[in-house]
């Protein structure tokens, strides 16, 4: 907050030090501030041109804090509107883009990155601009996060982004990405396993996905890349693919790979594991799931068992839940993958 208001270190010192005393004169407060008289006098001039300090009545020598709300409110209240301005000029720059784009002939807002670095930062970007959720297919080799491991989502975890990342299993195999799994898992990841996946990709609040494609295997110093005319390794590169029918797609194929995925967790010694999927629900959920399979309403169900419509849509939220899915049509597909009946 002091920052957004223009006070360095030694301003707030000085600030919140009166804010806990009645009055002070510059010798006081040089004495509480470890200053010489005229560092504490020149301090106390900067903060009443700030307008947070003002002088004592009849007494040009002792100094007050002025109150917290009108000293520092009209300062953060400059920098809100300065923020709001700088989202407006970037919302118009953005439509701009996107409008010079579909005007040179795109159906889709396609674009493309090339190189390992442009790749991480683009990556980075997209992570920290989302706002709720984090789709993503990982598999080996990283390509777009750096040596060091991917920081920004452990940040991001921690702001209240969700993520749900399906991983190929080979990526289990590597001790640095399950090490690093495990701690994204600890920190609220939803992680699920595939055998196989067939691309790297992460999606930012169903708004942005970005494609990353694998660079060509490098030849070794006998292969063809030893003879003049051999065709260069190509560099790695990646397309970011904004809201479109090409968005939408690749969504749903990120939701149908998810649905047939087996969750992670961690097991009790600390490693990452799949997660038990033998576990069935309840025998009255069961039956629940039953009639909802037989196309009956929520209503009709409610009245075969005897309970309200209210609980009815409880347990079935549970049972979203319990199966780690997202809707009705999931969950039924799960219970059978998982011959529950």
């Amino acid at each position: 907050m002091y920052e957004s208001a223009s006070l360095d270190s030694v301003e707030v010192r000085a600030y919140r030090n009166l804010v806990r005393v009645r009055e002070a004169t510059p010798s006081q407060l040089a004495r509480r501030l470890n200053l010489s008289g005229r560092e504490a006098a020149r301090l106390l001039a900067t903060l009443e041109a700030k307008g947070l300090v003002s002088r004592a009545e009849g007494s040009a020598q002792r100094f007050r804090a002025s109150p917290p709300d009108l000293a520092l409110g009209p300062l953060l209240l400059s920098r809100q509107q300065e923020l709001h301005a700088a989202e407006s000029v970037m919302a118009e720059l953005t439509e701009e883009y996107r409008r010079q784009t579909r005007r040179r002939g795109s159906v889709e807002t396609v674009e493309t990155v090339t190189g390992a670095p442009a790749m991480a930062r683009t990556f980075d970007q997209l992570q920290r601009g989302a706002r709720d959720e984090i789709l993503a297919l990982c598999k080996p080799p990283n390509v777009a996060v750096p040596s060091r491991g991917n920081d920004t989502q452990l940040e991001v975890l921690a702001s209240g982004v969700r993520y749900r990342a399906l991983y190929e299993r080979s990526a289990l195999e590597v001790p640095p990405e399950v090490f690093r799994i495990r701690e994204f898992v600890a920190c609220g990841e939803q992680a699920r396993v595939a055998a196989e996946v067939p691309v790297k990709m992460a999606v930012a609040d169903r708004q942005l996905a970005m494609l990353v494609s694998s660079p060509l295997p490098t030849m070794d110093a006998g292969g063809p890349a030893a003879t003049p005319c051999a065709e260069p390794t190509a560099r790695p590169s990646a397309v970011l693919v904004r809201p479109g029918a090409l968005l939408d797609a690749l969504i749903a194929f990120f939701e149908s790979l998810w649905a047939g995925a087996s969750p992670l967790a961690l097991t009790e010694d600390g490693l990452v594991g799949e997660r038990e999927s033998d576990r069935t629900p309840p025998p009255e959920d069961l039956l629940l799931l039953s009639l909802l399979l037989t196309g009956l309403t929520d209503t009709a169900v409610a009245g075969q068992l005897g309970t309200s419509l209210r609980t009815v849509q409880r347990r079935i939220r549970d049972l979203i839940e319990f199966a780690g899915v997202r809707t009705r049509m999931q969950l039924a597909w799960e219970a059978s993958r998982r011959g529950w009946l």
